[in-house]
């Protein structure tokens, strides 16, 4: 459990400088400086180290995960996030991603969606709105959904356990 409170003190400390090539890069630039809004970057040379460090608790799988990860960015705020969920999904270009999940009811949105070539997924976006806030979350690189919930469910990532059922269409 200290090892996997460890990695998420990693992930939530480490900060990179990205290109714009993923939805939080393009579409929420503006919100980066923003007050309003908890930003989390980890670049690709930290999914590098981690992926090479030797924990024995630690599955093969899920480092062999975390090494073929480029980044993870989370934007989030509790600032009238039904506001920021429309606005999302308002200015994220659908033809560039696949929508993969979708749960709404009185209190929570989530929308999963990916972007990919092929078989091969670059990208997996939450949007999320519920009543603690909003989020948008990307993962970038060559991901493979099991699993990327499987360490997401380890890390207690919330919204992430609405993944864990996912099945590419």
């Amino acid at each position: 459990m200290k090892k996997i409170a460890f990695i998420l003190f990693l992930l939530l400390t480490a900060t990179g400088v990205f290109a714009q090539d993923d939805a939080i890069g393009r579409f929420f630039g503006k919100y980066l400086d923003d007050s309003r809004f908890s930003v989390v970057s980890v670049s690709p040379r930290m999914f590098r180290l981690m992926s090479k460090i030797d924990w024995d608790t630690i599955p093969s799988d899920l480092k062999q995960t975390i090494s073929r990860l480029q980044s993870f960015r989370v934007l989030s705020t509790p600032t009238t996030p039904a506001l920021f969920y429309k606005e999302a999904l308002t200015h994220i270009d659908r033809k560039e991603y696949e929508d993969l999940i979708t749960v709404r009811n009185s209190n929570d949105n989530f929308h999963f969606m990916i972007r990919a070539t092929g078989n091969t997924i670059h990208e997996l976006l939450m949007i999320a709105a519920d009543e603690d806030g909003f989020t948008l979350m990307s993962f970038v690189g060559d991901i493979d959904l099991d699993k990327l919930s499987r360490l997401a469910t380890d890390m207690d990532i919330k919204g992430m356990e609405n993944l864990k059922n996912a099945k590419r269409k």
